[in-house]
C-alpha cells in the first residue's frame, strides 16, 4: 500500500484570505486609486472611507458600478482599465497604506514552526497577489500562494460557482491533511471552507462595520490569535 499521502494527516492545513484578514490599511489604497479615477473620467464624485470599508473584497468593477450607477458597463469597464494601468504610481500608493494586520507574522510563524502548513487563497490576481505578500513581508510562511481573479467569483446568493472553492478542491487533490482551516472575511471564504468539509473563522475587522451573511461560520474572531487555538486542541 502506497504510504506517500500520509504525511498530511498529521497536517492541519490553514487556508488565509489576504486582503482585509492578513492586511490592514488597503482600504485607503483602494479609496485613493477609485477617487483618482473618478476624477480623470471628469466625475465630482469622491469614494468615503465608509463606502470603501462596507464594498472592500469587491472587484474594482464593483466598486466603480456602485460608485456611479448612472454609467455604463463600458464605462465601468474602462474605469478598471484605467486603475489597473497607474501600474507604479497605483503601486506606490497601495504600499503607503499596506501593513500587516496586528499579530499576522507571529500566527503564521507559529503555525508554520509546529509542523503545519499556511496556504493563501485570495481574490487577487494571480500576477499580482505575491507582490502584497512581499510588501508587509509574509511570503515566507506559505506552502502555496494562489491568486484567483476576482472578476470571476460569483456571488454565493446566485447559487453559482464559488471560484475560491474550486481553487482550494483542487489544491486538497491528492492530498489528505488531519483538518482544514479557512480563515476568511466574506461570505465566499466561508463557503469555499464548507464547500470542502473545513472549519471556518470569519474574521471581523474591528474597523469595519459588522456585516450579516446568510452563511453561517464555525466561529468569529476579531483577534488572528484565536485561530491558535487549532493547535491548542491538537495538542489536546
Amino acid at each position: 500500500m502506497c504510504m506517500c499521502n500520509n504525511v498530511f494527516m498529521t497536517k492541519i492545513l490553514f487556508v488565509w484570505d489576504f486582503h482585509g484578514v492578513l492586511e490592514k490599511g488597503n482600504e485607503y489604497a483602494v479609496q485613493e486609486l477609485c477617487n483618482l479615477v473618478f476624477k480623470e473620467f471628469g466625475y465630482d464624485r469622491r469614494l468615503n472611507i465608509k463606502e470603501t470599508r462596507d464594498w472592500y473584497g469587491l472587484s474594482w468593477f464593483d466598486y466603480f458600478k456602485l460608485s456611479i450607477p448612472d454609467a455604463n458597463e463600458e464605462v465601468w469597464n474602462k474605469m478598471v482599465d484605467k486603475v489597473l494601468s497607474f501600474q507604479e504610481r497605483g503601486w506606490g500608493i497601495v504600499q503607503k497604506h499596506l501593513q500587516p494586520r496586528d499579530f499576522a507574522k507571529e500566527v503564521l510563524s507559529e503555525i508554520q514552526i509546529s509542523g503545519h502548513e499556511n496556504i493563501l487563497l485570495s481574490n487577487t490576481r494571480p500576477e499580482h497577489i505575491r507582490s502584497f505578500t512581499d510588501a508587509i513581508g509574509i511570503t515566507e510562511y506559505f506552502e502555496k500562494i494562489i491568486g484567483v481573479d476576482e472578476n470571476n467569483n460569483s456571488q454565493v446568493e446566485d447559487g453559482s460557482v464559488n471560484v475560491k472553492s474550486q481553487a482550494l478542491k483542487n489544491y486538497l487533490d491528492g492530498k489528505n491533511f488531519r483538518r482544514i482551516i479557512v480563515i476568511g472575511d466574506r461570505d465566499i471564504d466561508i463557503k469555499a471552507g464548507q464547500d470542502n468539509g473545513a472549519v471556518t473563522y470569519l474574521f471581523q475587522n474591528p474597523d469595519f462595520a459588522v456585516k450579516q451573511f446568510n452563511i453561517n461560520p464555525t466561529s468569529r474572531i476579531s483577534d488572528l490569535r484565536e485561530v491558535l487555538q487549532e493547535l491548542v486542541q491538537e495538542v489536546g
